[in-house]
């Protein structure tokens, strides 16, 4: 029986791993198994501003859409949360009740949009209410469009700082709205309205008047399923130089999720890095192979509160 491979995620980091698996000959020693919490293929996060903007269609933005997954004989279960793995019997366990075993396991479950503690973010049943939106996967892209089209949705606030909120900006921007950016994110105090959004409260700032709310406030490494299945969890799931999780030999991290020598990176470089070096111990096609870590980008935030405009960030007077 072939060695079972499972990757937990189907990302960018997740979706890397196997491309870069199947290039060291890994189709040939594994029976390759993908579960994805989203229900379609592997596409380019680095594109949510263009199909938020309408300059790239949905089609436009995927690496590898479903036949990708049949051509390359990979089981793909899409559209299914893992809940814990059971690191003894060496099987997976989906909420939909699905249990998937294994000989090898790729943990790539990236992160998830961080959420501020300001009042007036969620609804009585504790859901995020209707009209504010994080900005991190292509489902929150098509929600954010399907809200901006309805004609009397003409305002939007960002908040947060950094590239996914300048993105979101501008394709809202691009698609007619009037946009204020927040940031930082800790400017903000409270989401105002009852039956819907009407506005933003800002710490020593005046309240600014919104039909929406989209919160770009960074993310933070999705570890619950590592958490509750025993694994090494700091920051992120601890991993070696060669992404092999700390104390477990058949376990492997790769991405927003895994932890490195004190690091968690958010960018596509040093996932590809680790994805490389993965691949080489997983498939023994070099197991001198090291990730030594990537450098950190800096970003700059840019001031208090501003408003987008046609040539950039502007501050609010």
């Amino acid at each position: 029986m072939a060695t079972q491979l499972v990757v937990i995620g189907n990302g960018m980091a997740g979706a890397r791993a196997v491309e870069e698996i199947l290039a060291r000959g890994g189709g040939d020693l594994f029976e390759i198994t993908m579960i994805g919490e989203e229900p379609h293929g592997n596409y380019n996060r680095a594109m949510l501003g263009h199909v938020l903007s309408g300059q790239a269609d949905d089609a436009d933005i995927f690496l590898n859409a479903l036949p990708w997954y049949r051509e390359n004989n990979i089981t793909l279960y899409s559209g299914v949360r893992v809940d814990r793995i059971d690191k003894f019997s060496r099987h997976v366990f989906a909420a939909d009740g699905r249990v998937v075993p294994y000989d090898i396991l790729i943990i790539a479950t990236g992160s998830r949009p961080f959420l501020p503690h300001i009042s007036g973010l969620y609804s009585p049943s504790g859901s995020v209410r209707q009209g504010v939106f994080t900005f991190g996967c292509l489902e929150d892209a098509r929600k954010i469009i399907r809200f901006a089209r309805q004609e009397n949705h003409r305002r939007a606030v960002v908040m947060g700082d950094g590239l996914p909120g300048l993105e979101a900006a501008r394709g809202l921007q691009a698609r007619g709205l009037d946009v204020a950016m927040v940031h930082p994110a800790s400017r903000a105090t409270a989401v105002l309205g009852s039956a819907r959004v009407t506005g933003m409260s800002l710490r020593d700032q005046p309240d600014l008047d919104c039909d929406m709310v989209i919160i770009t406030a960074g993310s933070r490494p999705n570890v619950a399923p590592a958490v509750v299945s025993g694994l090494a969890v700091e920051r992120g799931i601890v991993v070696d130089d060669h992404l092999r999780v700390l104390d477990e030999d058949d376990i492997y991290a790769v991405g927003e999720c895994a932890q490195h020598r004190g690091e968690v990176y958010g960018t596509v470089a040093p996932l590809w890095e680790q994805a490389a070096v993965l691949a080489d111990h997983v498939t023994g096609f070099d197991t001198s192979s090291q990730y030594l870590g990537s450098p950190v980008p800096e970003w700059a935030p840019g001031p208090l509160v501003a408003c987008v405009t046609g040539i950039g960030v502007n501050p609010v007077r």
